[in-house]
């Protein structure tokens, strides 16, 4: 599944790219985020996100952990998650390009999720419209977040 698109928040680019680094941000920002914080484990330091889930057959609480790599400060970042339970696993990889446009970021993002076990039996004819809805969410609450 690909899922590509771009945000134009009114704020400076290091302000947009430091604000997708924090956790409290995040947790703000993120549709049904109960906790957000940084962890060390012994392959790196992750973002570790619970996340409660109302959906097909995801329902229920999720520690997420996301990990960013190919940092460009301010203008690039790329987030991996590889979240899995007794349902399967989902592997996502989201590129992050941002571009200053006079007193606005332009946040171009192309992200990348393939599925697996029991929750790729969801149809992505359902799914797709899901997470376009919380994509939609999470970038109005976190153009919040960052001109709070």
């Amino acid at each position: 599944m690909d899922f590509t698109g771009e945000q134009r928040i009114p704020a400076p680019r290091a302000t947009v790219f430091n604000a997708l680094l924090n956790p409290e941000v995040l947790k703000k920002s993120i549709p049904n985020c109960q906790s957000a914080e940084y962890v060390d484990l012994p392959n790196g330091r992750y973002l570790k996100l619970n996340i409660t889930l109302n959906f097909a057959i995801l329902n229920g609480s999720y520690d997420v952990f996301l990990q960013t790599t190919d940092i460009v400060e301010p203008s690039h970042l790329v987030l991996v998650a590889e979240p899995r339970s007794s349902l399967g696993s989902v592997s996502a990889r989201c590129s992050v390009d941002l571009a200053e446009e006079g007193t606005t970021t332009l946040l171009s993002y192309k992200a990348n999720a393939n599925l697996s076990g029991k929750v790729a039996a969801v149809p992505e004819l359902i799914v797709k419209p899901a997470v376009k809805g919380m994509l939609d969410q999470f970038f109005k609450n976190f153009d919040k977040q960052v001109n709070a």
